[in-house]
């Protein structure tokens, strides 16, 4: 008897389960949005979330498929999004109407430390007052300046290829699991330019701030889990008292911040980083910040950044050795920038001029933008109109918005054979050409990514010494097609991104 009381609590948990996992599967039927029928518990991004494709791919391909509505039904697990794919319905959205869209959503509900002061989750007023005051610190004459230390980093990542150059068995080509290299490089980076700390990575990969920074990016199997359980179930998260980062290792990077602004101010200490230009436009803002709230802006950098622009390198490095044309036009582009640099360091107005090198970028992050989808909270009731006044849809208060940036570089209405990597889309002829609001890689409107210039300027810079000094080829363990190889919400291969380098004579 036990047995079946035991049997039949279980099948009641179940089915409970179960009904609670498609308990929102009738809201676009409900409010008439075409939509595709979704998976108990995983929606729309089932494969991506068991790990079969990428985001990326899942994405793209559902906009391919639904792409003929110009608003369509989404679900990114329980959640309903409403998904826009025409360009024009994206400028209304993005910025015509910004002050019905003006938010993100919550990934995730949690108290912890600085994670609800990070621009990115800040809402309405706040936010633009944030906004507002950072704004000031991503411009080109504060980049100018950064990018001194930039170059520094920049050195000491050749000098660690050389000596693997030197070392290795052959005395010539060499194998180099990029992503490895370049994470280093971008903690480095961040180390330098937002955190005012000096660290060398290569010659010591055992160095604090690139240690923890490792830990908290979601490195590890439990803090995915917790992320996603954070979003799909944020009562039973909460309930449990749950954490996504180690408290510890977020009061590490609180005291960096708040010791070197301290430091700073006690002994007049000015450096050309973003914790100097937080302290500069703290005291210029009205808004009177907590340590805590400019810390985030730190932590935050440090989070899109850090993964983000070591993909972007290596990305386009993986690109230019399946393209090797490519890659022999941007070198003598590179030859010649360093020509007239005349011995001289490279500047970031002499890597704003370098169009090819821009065009490069551009094409990677169209094939493999950072980003799949940029997300959009309505804050009011709203009707989505097309341009002949005809009524789409009907927006409530909180409902959620989605805009498929993957989708849209991959459209081959706007990007005819758009698996094909060209540069030549965003020559000066044809970028002119380019439907507005169909290539964001870096968003759209106002709550677009404001330090877009930084990323660039990083990726550009080293690809410049990286191809200055080496000649990039295909190693025995090079992924065939990372389109296909990748897998859930990364486009690194879980087999690492090797290459081979080739010294150039």
């Amino acid at each position: 008897m036990a047995c079946l009381e035991i049997c039949l609590a279980l099948l009641g948990l179940a089915l409970f389960i179960y009904y609670w996992s498609i308990g929102t599967f009738k809201t676009f039927e409900n409010r008439q949005l075409p939509y595709e029928k979704p998976w108990p518990f995983f929606g729309n991004v089932a494969a991506s979330a068991l790990q079969r494709i990428s985001l990326h791919k899942q994405l793209t391909e559902f906009y391919l498929r639904t792409r003929h509505h110009k608003v369509v039904g989404f679900f990114n697990l329980r959640k309903p999004i409403v998904q826009i794919n025409d360009p024009e319905l994206i400028k209304k959205i993005c910025v015509k109407d910004f002050d019905h869209f003006p938010n993100h959503q919550l990934m995730i509900t949690t108290n912890e430390r600085l994670l609800n002061d990070m621009i990115n989750v800040m809402k309405d007023q706040r936010w633009k007052r944030m906004r507002n005051t950072l704004t000031p610190v991503f411009t080109a004459a504060k980049m100018r300046n950064m990018f001194t230390l930039m170059n520094d980093s920049f050195s000491e990542c050749m000098q660690h290829l050389n000596k693997l150059s030197r070392n290795s068995s052959a005395g010539k080509d060499f194998e180099v699991d990029m992503k490895l290299l370049f994470n280093k490089l971008s903690s480095d980076i961040i180390a330098t330019t937002a955190f005012g700390l000096k660290v060398n990575s290569f010659e010591n990969p055992e160095n604090e701030f690139y240690s923890v920074g490792q830990s908290l990016i979601f490195s590890t199997a439990f803090q995915f889990f917790k992320f996603t359980l954070s979003a799909l179930a944020p009562k039973l998260f909460t309930f449990f008292n749950m954490k996504v980062f180690d408290g510890k290792k977020v009061d590490y990077f609180v005291s960096l911040v708040v010791d070197a602004m301290k430091l700073r101010e006690e002994q007049g200490i000015t450096r050309p980083d973003m914790i100097q230009l937080m302290m500069e436009a703290k005291k210029e803002s009205q808004d009177n910040w907590t340590d805590d709230e400019i810390v985030a802006q730190c932590f935050i950098f440090f989070f899109a950044a850090f993964d983000n622009n070591s993909n972007l390198i290596c990305i386009t490095a993986y690109e230019l050795l399946n393209n090797p044309e490519i890659q022999e036009r941007l070198y003598q582009e590179i030859k010649e920038t360093e020509e007239a640099l005349n011995g001289g360091s490279l500047t970031y107005d002499t890597v704003q001029k370098m169009t090819y090198m821009d065009m490069v970028i551009c094409e990677t992050l169209r094939k493999w933008t950072l980003s799949p989808s940029i997300d959009r909270v309505c804050s009011k009731a709203y009707t989505l109109t097309d341009g002949d006044g005809n009524k789409l849809f009907d927006f409530k208060k909180g409902d959620l918005v989605t805009i498929p940036i993957a989708g849209l570089h991959g459209d081959d209405r706007y990007f005819p054979e758009p698996r094909k990597y060209d540069p030549e889309r965003f020559n000066e002829e044809r970028k002119t050409e380019i439907v507005p609001f169909t290539y964001i890689p870096f968003g759209a409107g106002p709550r677009s990514c404001i330090a877009n210039r930084f990323a660039q300027m990083q990726v550009k810079g080293m690809l410049y010494h990286l191809m200055l000094n080496f000649k990039i080829e295909a190693s025995p363990r090079t992924i065939k097609d990372m389109w296909e190889e990748a897998r859930s919400f990364s486009l690194t291969p879980r087999s690492g991104f090797y290459m081979q380098l080739v010294p150039r004579q």
